[in-house]
């Protein structure tokens, strides 16, 4: 029988962030997540966390916010993800089945209070492991899935140290709420201004102005890495990525692990993560669940 599910808004318990910690690096992008909720824009009063506990074996967590459509509203992480199947799997999809059926009615009252939202019915979730979402089609719950991504893993002992630059036009620098505009016209992915100023990130900047960028998300992966034309083929990329992990991925805790999500058919920013000693072991997609 699957134990009751508890659910808060406010904060995390240290048995939730301990079960975390120990399926790490596979549960990496929902505890950042979770740890995003101390820093300042990191919770909304829509924020929730659910999560069942069988046995520390067994559980699955999630967080949810439905007013950070259309962008990313939920992650989720069942232990079934690290762990071999049998009973296991089985009774791990129950508690990520139960889940989405409390989500109904969070979605209910966010309604009442909120307003109709663009997508009734069906949740955004982000980085969801290539296993749970096998699960979810089999069960008919996938509205549309994205092309899968490669979640690679870096630890600190493999990154090379920060890049020192020898070309004296170039320096370190971070990006500001007036460099924003132009980072959303140079990403394929559709964000918000209210959403790029919470992230870490860190700029090369020529003459006060950002040539390349990148930054840390809400669940602390590498995004939006980007270098302008005219600066590519410098190890631009190489040295913004480098830097993050280094000097900005500690806000989120102390862990010494990064990740970053690549589509398989980016060959480019396969070789940046590879060039930093990151590590693919499996896929995740971003993904309309409907509830």
């Amino acid at each position: 029988m699957l134990s009751k599910l508890e659910e808060g808004q406010d904060s995390v318990s240290e048995a939730t962030f301990s079960a975390l910690s120990n399926h790490l690096p596979t549960s990496i992008a929902l505890y950042r997540r979770l740890q995003f909720m101390n820093m300042q824009g990191g919770k909304t009063a829509n924020s929730h966390v659910l999560s069942l506990f069988e046995c520390p074996e067994i559980f699955t967590v999630a967080y949810l916010d439905f007013s950070r459509g259309p962008e990313t509203e939920m992650w989720i992480y069942s232990s079934t993800e690290r762990l071999p199947g049998g009973e296991i799997e089985a009774r791990c999809q129950r508690q990520i089945l139960e889940i989405l059926e409390r989500m109904r009615f969070i979605e209910s009252s966010y309604v009442v209070a909120n307003g109709a939202r663009l997508t009734p019915g069906i949740v955004f979730i982000g980085s969801l492991h290539e296993k749970t979402l096998n699960f979810l089609e089999e069960r008919q719950r996938v509205n549309s899935v994205s092309e899968p991504f490669l979640k690679y893993v870096f630890k600190s002992v493999n990154l090379p140290p920060a890049i020192a630059f020898k070309d004296g036009d170039l320096d370190y620098s971070e990006i500001r709420k007036r460099d924003i505009p132009l980072v959303l016209s140079r990403s394929p992915i559709p964000r918000k201004e209210r959403t790029v100023v919470l992230f870490p990130s860190v700029a090369i900047a020529v003459d006060d102005e950002p040539v390349a960028w990148g930054f840390l998300g809400a669940d602390a992966s590498l995004t939006s890495l980007h270098v302008e034309e005219g600066r590519r083929g410098q190890g631009l990329a190489k040295a913004v990525a480098t830097k993050l992990f280094l000097d900005k991925a500690s806000i989120y805790g102390p862990e010494k692990l990064y990740h970053a999500d690549v589509g398989t058919k980016n060959l480019q920013s396969q070789g940046v993560c590879k060039s930093l000693g990151g590590k693919a072991d499996f896929c995740v997609h971003w993904a309309w669940i409907r509830l």
